[in-house]
């Protein structure tokens, strides 16, 4: 029991003990109820962390629900992360390990995480990487993401992705036609493909994943069972990947 529980009981108890014997019709009276609020207010002025503390304790169990709702759903949702063809990949398709990305190119953070992505594809050859476009943050993001799974079609998401993060550019249709047509795209057909409903079909079901999996900023990974909420290091790719092929033995 907290110690804000302890001194509301202790008040609750001191109003009860001083209520007269024959007051039956209402728990407490007016003066009573009056005197136990001066009480928690006065307790609550003079020692404002342990409203705090409350506060911060039922986050932390709101949170904990949160999360294990997620997890369970990271269950349910197995075979659209790592038996669907349609999302892109790089890697090992038949690695022991997978990290599935979700990611928005205007993202600052998830263009640091490319460099990790990378290296952890270059020095791993046993985990593959799927990459989930999840445009959140401008009409530009929206675009760019269409772009993306349209050069899928075309075998070039890698590089089209690389392209993209690297660049500092705003994602414009005109900067995005250059990145296109160095990454060897055929632009033109590419936004055609962009206009799909395949494509806005694509991003919708990504959305749907993200939001069963309460994922509402970029970027966010999931490796083996852990569903982390933004920018992870190498070294912290490398650790949970070991961490998760321990578990999985």
């Amino acid at each position: 029991m907290t110690s804000f529980k302890k001194i509301l009981m202790s008040a609750i108890a001191m109003t009860v003990l001083a209520a007269p014997l024959h007051a039956k019709a209402e728990p407490f009276t007016p003066e009573q109820k009056g005197a136990l609020e001066d009480f928690v207010r006065d307790f609550i002025m003079k020692n404002p962390e342990v409203l705090i503390d409350s506060v911060n304790q039922m986050h932390a169990k709101e949170a904990q629900k949160q999360e294990e709702a997620a997890k369970a759903a990271l269950k349910d949702m197995s075979d659209f992360f790592y038996k669907n063809d349609k999302l892109p990949q790089i890697g090992n398709p038949k690695g022991d390990m997978t990290v599935v990305e979700f990611f928005d190119y205007n993202c600052g953070y998830c263009k640091r995480a490319l460099d990790a992505v990378k290296k952890t594809v270059e020095s791993d050859k046993n985990v593959r990487v799927v990459f989930i476009d999840l445009p959140i943050l401008s009409p530009q993001s929206e675009t760019a993401a269409k772009w993306a799974l349209a050069s899928n079609k075309q075998g070039k998401y890698w590089e089209f992705h690389q392209a993209m993060m690297e660049s500092t550019a705003p994602k414009t249709e005109e900067t995005m036609s250059e990145i296109a047509q160095t990454a060897g795209l055929d632009v033109e057909k590419l936004k055609k493909d962009a206009e799909g409903e395949d494509i806005t079909a694509e991003l919708a079901a990504n959305r749907a994943a993200a939001q069963k999996l309460q994922i509402t900023g970029t970027p966010a990974f999931i490796i083996g069972e852990e569903i982390l909420r933004g920018f992870v290091e190498y070294e912290g790719f490398k650790a949970i990947i070991s961490d998760e092929r321990k578990k999985a033995k």
